[in-house]
């Protein structure tokens, strides 16, 4: 997932200055919600009202957000400042490079290195999936088999909560079916969403909990990631490995594998770009 913000610049050209006023925005991707938006830009997930009534007009219900709208980010109006005004066109800056340490997928396209509308590839520090890819992919368990659940959401466990379903930095506690985990600890919450016929159980991530309480009562976690509506009765179980590295990247099978499609993720009859599908050949037929 690829989260972008904008500035909507106005410049006023008076005896020899300019005088720059930026009004920070943010265009909406798959995903956001106003509470990550509040985190993003104001390190307070509970400032989500300010983004709310900045942008009325647009948000007809603080839990329905959707892709390509732009919102207005209330108080990130940058200072007006004087600048100096050059004779003659101005040299292209020198492209920054990205902040060390981020991850991206080989799709992400990253502005800030781009010259004449290219993209310098060596300056991405690319991997074949990024991490939250990997968190969010459904899965199809055989019907002969059944993944360990941990535990189960049951309900809020305090705070304010604006919605009957859990969101992002919700508290909420876990029954746990085994040994209790760590705080710290990180788990995957999904659930099981339909059945293809003779193949398997299709299983859904909704999203990933840190562990934030372990007492002899509960134990409470914090809704740290959503990649789905989040239900009350989930399951919870352990985050799926990822070994993946800067600089790795997808490769064609050259050993003359081949695999059969035995299904889609989707129910929808007919598939269209983006779908996942499942295949009969995994790990050991030298696939990752």
């Amino acid at each position: 997932m690829v989260r972008s913000a904008t500035a909507l610049v106005t410049v006023l050209i008076l005896s020899g200055f300019v005088w720059i006023q930026q009004v920070a925005t943010h265009t909406v991707v798959r995903g956001d919600t106003l509470w990550d938006l509040a985190q993003r830009y104001y390190q307070n997930p509970w400032e989500w009202r300010r983004i709310y009534e900045a942008n009325q007009d647009k948000i007809r219900d603080p839990n329905l957000i959707y892709p390509d709208q732009v919102f207005s980010i209330p108080g990130l109006t940058a200072e007006i400042t004087d600048v100096a005004v050059e004779p003659g066109p101005r040299a292209a800056e020198p492209p920054q490079a990205r902040p060390g340490g981020i991850q991206r997928t080989v799709f992400y396209q990253d502005t800030s290195v781009m010259r004449a509308g290219v993209v310098r590839a060596a300056a991405n520090a690319s991997v074949a999936v990024a991490r939250d890819a990997v968190y969010s992919a459904p899965w199809l368990e055989r019907l002969d088999e059944e993944a360990e659940r941990l535990g189960r959401l049951q309900g809020f466990a305090g705070g304010a909560n604006v919605s009957q379903t859990p969101r992002s930095y919700d508290r909420v506690r876990v029954e746990f079916f085994g040994p209790r985990p760590r705080v710290g600890d990180q788990l995957l919450v999904y659930r099981v969403e339909r059945r293809i016929e003779n193949v398997g159980d299709v299983v859904w991530p909704t999203g990933v909990v840190t562990v934030s309480v372990v007492d002899e009562s509960d134990v409470v976690v914090i809704v740290t990631k959503e990649y789905g509506r989040m239900q009350f009765g989930d399951f919870v179980g352990a985050l799926p490995s990822y070994a993946v590295t800067p600089g790795d990247a997808a490769q064609p099978v050259s050993d003359g594998s081949v695999a059969m499609i035995m299904g889609f993720a989707g129910d929808n009859a007919v598939q269209d770009l983006e779908g996942i599908a499942f295949l009969d050949l995994g790990s050991d037929g030298g696939v990752s």
